[in-house]
């Protein structure tokens, strides 16, 4: 109860945050973030480690008043959510872990989880570098905008190296990279 304490502490003062600057206090949902892009398809990338660093919303609207922006906890102590929080709580403290990988969808580099809000937020809250996870990849379609360009560099590059920790917002920057360290 004491950690779920001050994740629920760290959620509002990051909810007041956000409202105080005039910010989105809640989870980015990725089906309203879909409707300003084109799409081409779905991947299906398996289970993959991914940096919690890049879990950054929800799929969709349904869980977003749970959570503050920062994935902690906003919903009261004695509440149902509340209790499954602090039972996953006890799991990852425990000697069982959180073991269930979550599941998500990944849109230009950034994860939406579908299955596992809960999870993320404990772990998020402990610390932890990466999640197990079952991964989507949707797929943009062409578009002059510089995140789409430079997410196509990175998708040109990731059977290679699968690996989301190094991520260019700017389109050429990973051929620039390949090229200075001799790759082509």
């Amino acid at each position: 109860e004491e950690h779920y304490q001050r994740a629920l502490k760290a959620g509002q003062k990051n909810h007041r945050q956000h409202l105080h600057n005039g910010t989105a206090p809640y989870l980015p949902v990725l089906d309203e973030i879909l409707s300003d892009y084109t799409t081409v398809g779905e991947m299906n990338l398996g289970m993959i480690e991914i940096p919690m660093d890049k879990v950054v919303g929800t799929k969709t609207k349904g869980r977003t008043n749970a959570f503050a922006s920062n994935f902690m906890p906003l919903l009261a102590v004695d509440s149902e959510f509340g209790f499954k929080w602090r039972n996953l709580c006890e799991a990852h403290l425990g000697d069982v872990g959180i073991r269930d990988p979550i599941s998500c969808y990944e849109f230009l580099g950034r994860f939406y989880v579908q299955e596992g809000n809960k999870r993320v937020s404990v772990l998020k809250y402990f610390g932890a570098s990466s999640v197990c996870a079952n991964v989507i990849r949707i797929l943009p379609g062409d578009s002059d905008a510089p995140e789409v360009a430079a997410y196509q560099d990175f998708l040109s590059s990731y059977p290679l190296t699968r690996c989301y920790e190094v991520y260019f917002t700017q389109p050429n920057s990973i051929p620039r990279l390949q090229a200075s360290m001799g790759y082509e």
